[in-house]
């Protein structure tokens, strides 16, 4: 059993490990890969954004194509929300997860 100051740094690890593999399989989509965001508020008034990509990927046991969604980020959204800097939060999002260059226009 781990000790309570030990689980964060287990979670941290989790994730990443999880975000690997995400990106993994991000990078074989067949074609370009779609996203979309959604912004709110918290009950603080935080701010807080979702990215989720969509792509095409062939199942690798039939080689049929299928649709497949995932949440890239969850992201709090420092200070000003134009649509400059939401683009450049978009932008270093997508790049974090190598997909940047694969995304439809």
């Amino acid at each position: 059993m781990p000790t309570p100051a030990a689980v964060p740094l287990i979670v941290l690890i989790a994730a990443a490990v999880a975000f690997n593999v995400l990106k993994s399989d991000l990078a074989r989509a067949q074609g370009k890969i779609s996203f979309t965001s959604d912004l709110w508020l918290d009950q603080k008034l935080c701010p807080f954004m979702a990215l989720t990509a969509h792509q095409t990927a062939k199942e690798e046991q039939t080689s049929v194509l299928v649709l497949k969604a995932a949440l890239i980020a969850f992201y709090h959204i420092p200070g000003s929300h134009t649509g400059k800097s939401l683009g450049s939060i978009i932008l270093h999002l997508l790049d974090r997860a190598n997909i940047a260059k694969d995304v439809s226009v």
